[in-house]
């Protein structure tokens, strides 16, 4: 095939500037005149140069008549020339078959190493075309990776929020649980308080009144002889003390009263506190489980 660029116009325009020279056009020449061309493109277009010039050269061949009498020096000179330009033709031929059969067998050589660099560069390409669609389908997987760690990192921080949130309102929760304690403490101070003094009470009322049965007593004894006339005050005044212990036992039940009901808010605010520190303990526990989760994704993210 003929290398892109040698065409016939070349090669018949660079015989014919050799055949004016007084040169033979041979390949070697030809090839030297134009500068570049593959033997086997310049052979062929030699070739059908060649075939245009032999009717040149037998119209050439013609004589004219006057000249019949030369006809037979000027065939043996003739002939003796195209003997010579065939030896010529010959040897050139042998020359460009022996050039023809180098070039070819280099070409061979040449083909057989593109061959094998076309199968490298082809292996190559296919291995490319693998790899690419690996690091395609890796960089996919990746960005679904990088997708899904995200989410998990959305959701890592939404409950973070909401733990955070639930420990607000937990610590909310125990700190009025603990003020509702506190105020049961006081509360039962109080009462204890109230109890106290309403013990204390009873055992002023109870010193009085022992101190009044006493008077009583002694008044009685000392009024015996006037029983019939203060018989009346008597009976009042035994009613006065009756309605007095039974106003200071009145007092005392409410106090105890008092006293347990503020035991029991006591006992419900320890119970309140004990759920309320249980919860904190567990919402601790699931927060301290989510933040590392947090910190790694934002590591791998950055």
């Amino acid at each position: 095939m003929a290398r892109p660029g040698i065409t016939f116009e070349m090669v018949a325009h660079a015989a014919d500037t050799l055949v004016g020279r007084g040169e033979k056009p041979t390949i070697q020449a030809i090839r030297a005149e134009i500068g570049t061309g593959s033997p086997n493109t310049i052979h062929r277009h030699l070739q059908q140069w060649r075939a245009t010039q032999a009717p040149a050269e037998r119209q050439a061949a013609k004589l004219p008549d006057e000249l019949a009498s030369a006809l037979a020096q000027e065939i043996e000179r003739q002939a003796s020339a195209a003997r010579a330009e065939a030896e010529a033709d010959a040897l050139d031929a042998r020359q460009t078959a022996d050039s023809l059969a180098e070039t070819g067998e280099a070409l061979e050589t040449e083909a057989d190493a593109l061959r094998e660099q076309i199968e490298l560069v082809t292996a190559e390409r296919d291995e490319a075309e693998r790899d690419r669609s690996e690091a395609r389908s890796l960089i996919e997987g990746f960005r679904a990776q990088v997708k899904q760690l995200e989410q998990q990192r959305d959701d890592a921080r939404q409950e973070l929020a909401e733990a955070r949130n639930r420990i607000t309102t937990l610590t909310e929760q125990r700190d009025q649980e603990h003020n509702a304690r506190l105020d049961a403490q006081r509360d039962t101070k109080a009462a204890e308080k109230v109890r106290v003094d309403a013990e204390r009470a009873q055992a002023v009322a109870m010193a009085k009144l022992e101190a009044a049965q006493q008077q009583a007593a002694e008044r009685l004894d000392a009024l015996k002889s006037e029983q019939q006339g203060r018989k009346a005050d008597t009976d009042a005044h035994k009613q006065a003390m009756a309605d007095l212990r039974n106003e200071w036992r009145e007092r005392l039940t409410a106090a105890e009263k008092q006293a347990q009901d503020a035991q029991s808010r006591a006992q419900e605010a320890d119970k309140a506190k004990a759920k309320a520190e249980v919860r904190a303990e567990a919402l601790a526990a699931r927060l301290n489980a989510i933040e590392p989760r947090d910190v790694s994704a934002n590591t791998e993210q950055g």
